[in-house]
């Protein structure tokens, strides 16, 4: 069986190797021999059932050794030009060939909306019944949050609602599984007015089961000058910690330029850092937007593997793109602890046009 120290190097591998057709040129491969290096951030594309290689809100899983032949499972929508129409839940699994692959069995996307549409997956791994669990939200005239399962990634239960909540008051869910009795779930309240609000406020909610969930808990997370708006967390066991990523909106707009980090004990109260994980314009396809992300951490490397999304402006609208990066946790965090000059993003570079809640994934 391979070490989950290996598994999630082969996972951070695979997602940088599949950039063949990539705008910008492909880094050199990962040589799995010196797993322990980082890797610097670089754009990447997969081929999306609507052709367009238009991405956006990645989120990885790697089930336990032994599970689903040891494969890293990628669900992401595409959002070619900001069209919701094609953003729709869609799966892919490394494999030995260093590309990302439709699942056998699977034709993209896994799910399409009877009515209105889909966004905002997030995919667990449920130990006791060794099954995917992919959450995603339904955007009708509330936002709806549905679950399907599959003990082999490639047939699915139908859908099924868990959560129910007037428009735009539970964005990004993201779901924690501590145990077959212990769920929990942040997403983001925005208020009836979602892109143009004023402000935003993170919420957690805690289940049994993973279905049935408990009214909404307050979330204490703030980040100076901005506002939570798509949000990651996980339960990070070796250091006792929940981690979070999350993208900051200013009031009245979701044109989000930077991607922050912040960690609790209890995942009520969390402690925020000074200067962003990323911001735009880090790379080319990032030069106006950094939105959703999602992490691996690696305890035996001490290694954090960052999967990005984004975009940059063009004639025709938005382009929007995935990237990966990793870095090692004590740079990491030495990095966003720094008051510099860069802490604060510049609002004085050029604005793009602004997200709203058509065009906003």
């Amino acid at each position: 069986m391979v070490p989950n120290v290996v598994r999630v190097a082969v996972a951070a591998f695979l997602f940088t190797a599949c950039s063949a057709d990539a705008p910008t040129a492909s880094p050199p491969p990962v040589d799995l021999h010196r797993v322990g290096e980082p890797v610097p951030l670089s754009a990447l594309t997969l081929s999306t059932f609507d052709n367009s290689g238009q991405v956006v809100h990645p989120d990885v899983v790697l089930p336990p050794t032994g599970a689903l032949s040891d494969r890293p499972w990628l669900a992401i929508t595409p959002y070619p030009w900001g069209s919701a129409s094609f953003e729709n839940p869609s799966l892919f699994v490394g494999d030995a060939s260093d590309v990302w692959s439709v699942p056998e069995g699977v034709s993209n996307p896994v799910v399409r909306p009877n009515d209105g549409y889909l966004s905002d997956p997030d995919i667990v791994w449920a130990d006791d019944s060794r099954e995917l669990w992919l959450y995603y939200r339904q955007v009708r005239n509330e936002n709806e949050m549905l679950l399907m399962k599959s003990s082999d990634g490639a047939l699915w239960s139908a859908p099924r609602m868990v959560l129910r909540v007037p428009s735009h008051e539970a964005v990004s869910p993201t779901v924690v599984r501590r145990s077959a009795s212990e769920w929990l779930m942040w997403t983001v309240n925005s208020g009836k007015v979602g892109c143009s609000s004023a402000s935003t406020a993170v919420e957690l909610r805690r289940s049994v089961d993973g279905i049935s969930w408990s009214a909404p808990t307050a979330v204490t997370l703030s980040q100076r000058g901005v506002f939570p708006w798509h949000i990651d967390v996980q339960w990070v066991p070796s250091l006792r910690q929940y981690w979070a990523l999350f993208n900051g909106k200013v009031a009245g707009s979701c044109t989000t330029d930077a991607l922050y980090i912040a960690t609790s004990n209890d995942g009520l109260t969390w402690q925020t850092y000074a200067s962003p994980v990323l911001r735009r314009g880090a790379i080319p396809e990032f030069a106006d937007i950094v939105y959703r992300a999602t992490f691996a951490y690696d305890p035996e490397q001490d290694l954090v593997s960052l999967w990005h999304s984004g975009a940059r402006h063009a004639p025709r609208g938005y382009e929007w793109y995935a990237a990966f990066e990793r870095r090692r946790r004590a740079d990491l965090f030495d990095h966003v602890g720094r008051v510099t000059a860069a802490s604060t993003i510049d609002r004085e570079m050029v604005t793009p046009p602004p997200l709203t809640n058509a065009t906003a994934p």
